[in-house]
């Protein structure tokens, strides 16, 4: 009796579910203040910013997860243990997220943060691969792959960057990660058009050559 493949169902809905978990641990360290005054609530803003970055961060990595998801057909070990790589890099952002406000922001706790989503890139990168060896030479996705790949090694340089950064300017290696934020907010606005052209280019191109030939 043959085994049966596992599926992207099983694989999207344990990653959501981890993911699920790292924004309700993030969102319990918004303690409520002893006395509810504006004073309180504004001497816990290193908190908010803290829990407010990281959960648009949180969510553009499963924003990025899900879009790619839709590559995958079956997911072997190569793709299940990449997917976990990826989700263990992820569940330590609530921890590094604690201790930005709890160290008022300093640059030791600021360079670990950045040294986490500097894992976070690495490891979606190695995700994103894993599933690209099932693209079989599409030549969309091939261009789609070459730009997405190019936009991961920024993300690794601009993350990276803010590791040292942090020594200087906490304030300015977390403005860093925020920038690699942007670059994934919409997954494919800067894939598609690129592919799409250089794919009319080569149609046209062997068209030309087909009329040349003939």
């Amino acid at each position: 009796m043959a085994a049966k493949k596992i599926g992207p169902e099983r694989l999207g809905a344990f990653s959501d579910g981890v993911i699920a978990i790292n924004i309700t641990i993030m969102v319990l360290d918004l303690k409520v203040p002893h006395d509810a005054s504006l004073a309180d609530f504004l001497a816990m803003w290193p908190t908010f910013v803290a829990y407010a970055l990281s959960y648009v961060l949180v969510g553009v990595v499963w924003v990025n997860h899900h879009h790619l998801l839709r590559y995958v057909r079956t997911a072997g070990n190569t793709i299940l243990w990449s997917n976990l790589l990826l989700l263990f890099v992820v569940s330590l952002i609530p921890y590094f997220t604690a201790c930005l406000p709890a160290s008022h922001m300093n640059t030791i706790s600021t360079a670990f943060y950045a040294g986490d989503f500097f894992l976070v890139a690495i490891t979606f990168h190695i995700f994103q691969t894993a599933i690209s060896k099932q693209f079989e030479h599409d030549p969309e996705l091939d261009l789609l792959l070459e730009a997405s790949n190019r936009r991961n090694s920024i993300a690794m340089l601009m993350n990276f960057s803010a590791i040292p950064v942090a020594w200087f300017n906490p304030l300015v290696s977390l403005s860093l990660i925020g920038g690699v934020c942007a670059l994934y907010f919409i997954p494919d606005i800067a894939l598609c058009p690129h592919a799409r052209a250089r794919l009319r280019l080569q149609a046209e191109a062997t068209a030309f050559q087909t009329t040349s030939d003939s």
